[in-house]
């Protein structure tokens, strides 16, 4: 009885220990994997990935962001120099139109396109007159922007219908930006001159002024045949 009492005592530590070792044997085999792989003791391969995965995204976060940023920035740029530049060319021709219109003419230029006192026109060969006054009618250069007479009576077109009749008389742009209740054909060539072509008048008794007048009678017949 004895005997069997210290078997079975023994048997009973030997159990103790296994519970106790196997454990322990599981903890350094992890414990070695995890040195052997080169992972931090404690950190499962999953938990780095995880880590991995954020770090990445709050990198990509970031980039995204200060892309975006430039590209917002460049496009607020572009379309604040679009808008700069649309408001100069918007100015630029407002004041092209207001010139064309006869806008601000000054005083002076309000009398030099007035018939003179004692004026005499050019005198000089009638079929030569109007074979220069043609050459004229299509010259730009008499202009101050570009412009000639031809530009905006090309083909009889521009003319209002007071045009048919005979000189003087009364014209719309003489009376609204001169203050010309009647008007001579040659003054009317000079308000053409000062105010869609932006030039000063041609002198007054010149051989230039009496050949476009001259063929703005052409003109004139040309407009009375068509109506």
């Amino acid at each position: 009885m004895s005997t069997d009492k210290n078997r079975k005592e023994l048997l009973r530590k030997l159990s103790r220990n296994l519970m106790v070792s196997v454990p322990m044997m599981t903890v350094v085999a992890v414990a070695g994997f995890n040195a052997g792989s080169g992972s931090p003791l404690g950190l499962i391969p999953s938990a780095e990935a995880a880590q991995g995965e954020a770090e990445g995204e709050a990198k990509g976060e970031a980039e995204g962001e200060a892309k975006g940023e430039a590209e917002g920035s460049a496009k607020g740029e572009g379309e604040a120099e679009g808008k700069a530049e649309g408001e100069a060319e918007g100015e630029a021709e407002g004041e092209a139109e207001g010139e064309a219109e006869g806008e601000g003419v000054s005083a002076s230029l309000k009398k030099a396109v007035r018939r003179p006192e004692g004026y005499t026109p050019y005198q000089g060969n009638v079929a030569d007159l109007r074979a220069q006054g043609e050459k004229l009618f299509n010259d730009t250069s008499l202009s101050s922007n570009g412009l000639s007479c031809a530009t905006c009576h090309a083909n009889g077109a521009g003319y209002n219908a007071t045009f048919k009749n005979e000189y003087p008389h009364t014209v719309a742009m003489g009376q609204r930006d001169f203050g010309m209740d009647m008007v001579h054909l040659d003054e009317m060539v000079q308000i053409c001159m000062v105010a869609p072509m932006a030039a000063e008048p041609l002198g007054w008794g010149s051989e230039e002024l009496a050949a476009l007048t001259e063929y703005s009678r052409v003109e004139q017949k040309k407009f009375i045949d068509k109506q």
